[in-house]
């Protein structure tokens, strides 16, 4: 899929586009939130967890960045000169962890050379990751992170450029591209695994700080003498379209275009290298292709960068390319038992939306029968995992704050929200632990929605790697909200009102910690606990500070909140 944008305008977009969308499922339905004032709509961001009414849209061939409200586009926030020659153009945006106090936006964009919006091939001056600030009204305040550089030694696109950009569970700044059409057999790089030395300066995932674009210090190949190579989380990556994390187990998922052969979905792991262009799909199916000059490779002819790097087949392939585009988790509890927590993906050549339940340990997908080799070898196989029918080019999959997924059709200029017929009331929220330092995936959480004295529901979860929770609530009404997670004390959050089939958005921030025998209360049992546990590590209730051990620190916690009592 070289040119996913032509393609599609010509099979898809102008002919199907009248086409009335479907989905398999029964119990969904869909409308479209917004489908004027926009023009080729690539992404959208949230202003705010507690209400989707509000969002910025990005479009790729004018560089606006538009503030969309109410179903209606209230205001141009940001135009930034871009190249939109074939996929270039501005391509991807992102949210700080913490943009509600510093209001920082990321975009990943094409550069034009000229000033101005331009679709000429050469007026190409890179690709970069910028940051915005939000004033309130507009995006100010442009810092450049990084670029991708022209390079007169190697080709410039202007395909496979990627484009999504997202944080991860660990703050840090995460983004594809594509190779540009570089690291060819006859002009060889490693990111290609054409080279042992030359450097391409795309094609893969970077991992970057997001204050000024730096490598992470525990990046894979961070000891590699060239910056392209120490921002690096994987590589081999011809080009990607979608790219999310699992937050039930914080990792990466990633989708991947191949040429005539071979789109993939590839969970991606620390160095991992995707293996183009040797190879696309699974290895042992020996694909042969023209632009790896018509031989067949296996993963034991790939470009190792250090130690750290390592090969994987894809999770799930189509041998005919569907131009894979974005995925998503649908974390929410508005959808049902056997449809929440799965996988969603979209595509540009067929218009459709694809279904993946997550096999057991969530590293791969449940699949049987004819799909068990993990490639859909035909149109038969590729439709047994089809969930939507008729929904354009799809560029972005997003759970919106009310627990809807929305989607992004790039050239039907529309965003349309996927929605149960009868959506579950649901509380949606984020616990923020203090002085905590780590993970806090799978951290016990329990919320009891009081009336008086009354408990009228308990809600028992754990957190998700980004701490944030979804969870249906039985019945509708006003609620104190009583929230314990260990080793905290809890806390109370007055007054929360749940209208039926809506949803309520909350933060906790426990801040109290030392409850280690969980009875609410911090006091000697807790301190022998702590005592007990001393010096060891991996005593999670113990590790007050969650920081992988149990040592000065947590009793230092633990005796400052001493003697004190959680809130009923």
């Amino acid at each position: 899929m070289k040119k996913w944008i032509y393609a599609s305008l010509g099979t898809l977009l102008i002919g199907g586009a009248s086409q009335a969308q479907t989905l398999a499922d029964s119990t969904l339905t869909f409308n479209t939130v917004i489908s004027s004032g926009i023009s080729i709509p690539i992404a959208i961001e949230f202003l705010s967890p507690d209400d989707p009414s509000r969002f910025f849209l990005i479009e790729k061939n004018t560089g606006l960045v538009k503030l969309v409200q109410n179903g209606a586009v209230s205001s141009t926030v940001l135009d930034v000169p871009v190249n939109y020659d074939s996929e270039r153009g501005l391509i991807g945006i992102t949210l700080d962890p913490n943009f509600a106090q510093n209001g920082f936006v990321y975009l990943y964009y094409t550069r034009s050379s000229t000033g101005a919006d331009t679709n000429v091939r050469a007026n190409w001056l890179d690709n970069r990751v910028e940051r915005y600030t939000w004033n309130g009204t507009s995006l100010t305040d442009p810092l450049t992170l990084f670029r991708f550089l022209s390079d007169a030694s190697q080709n410039n696109g202007p395909n496979h450029d990627g484009g999504i950009i997202l944080f991860g569970p660990d703050n840090k700044l995460y983004g594809v591209t594509g190779d540009l059409n570089r690291g060819f057999f006859s002009n060889p790089r490693i990111e290609q695994n054409t080279s042992t030395t030359a450097v391409a300066g795309v094609g893969g995932i970077f991992r970057v700080n997001p204050n000024d674009g730096s490598p992470v210090f525990d990046n894979p190949f961070i000891t590699h003498a060239n910056i392209s190579i120490k921002r690096l989380f994987a590589y081999g990556v011809r080009n990607s379209f979608g790219m999310t994390f699992d937050s039930l187990t914080g990792k990466l998922w990633q989708t991947e275009n191949g040429p005539d052969k071979y789109d993939e979905i590839n969970m991606v792991e620390k160095g991992f290298n995707s293996g183009w262009l040797k190879i696309m799909g699974p290895d042992s199916r020996n694909a042969i292709y023209g632009e790896n000059g018509n031989t067949a490779y296996n993963a034991n002819q790939l470009t190792s960068i250090n130690a750290n790097a390592f090969y994987a087949d894809p999770k799930f392939s189509w041998l005919a390319p569907i131009g894979v585009t974005s995925i998503t988790f649908l974390r929410s509890a508005r959808f049902n038992a056997g449809t929440r927590d799965q996988a969603v993906v979209g595509e540009a050549n067929f218009g459709g939306l694809y279904f993946f339940s997550m096999n057991a340990n969530r590293n791969g997908f449940d699949l049987t029968g004819s799909l068990a080799d993990l490639v859909a070898d035909s149109t038969t196989e590729r439709n047994l995992s089809r969930w939507g029918t008729s929904w354009g080019v799809v560029t972005d999959l997003k759970i919106g704050p009310d627990g809807y997924l929305y989607v992004v059709s790039a050239y039907s200029n529309r965003v349309a929200r996927i929605r149960p017929i009868s959506p579950p009331t649901i509380l949606q929220g984020k616990v923020r632990l203090q002085n905590a330092n780590a993970n806090p995936l799978g951290r016990a959480v329990q919320i009891q929605l009081k009336q008086g004295e009354t408990v009228v529901q308990t809600i028992n979860t754990t957190l998700d790697a980004f701490g944030r929770i979804s969870e249906r609530v039985n019945t509708a009404g006003t609620y104190d909200l009583v929230v314990k997670t260990a080793p905290y004390l809890s806390i109370k959050v007055p007054n929360v009102t749940f209208t039926n089939g809506g949803f309520a958005y909350r933060e906790f921030v426990p801040t109290l910690a030392g409850d280690v025998n969980g009875d609410n209360a911090i006091n000697d049992e807790d301190l022998l606990l702590v005592i007990f546990a001393f010096g060891l590590s991996g005593i999670q209730v113990a590790d007050l500070n969650l920081d992988g051990s149990v040592n000065d620190e947590d009793l230092l916690i633990l005796l400052f909140n001493f003697g004190l009592l959680g809130e009923e």
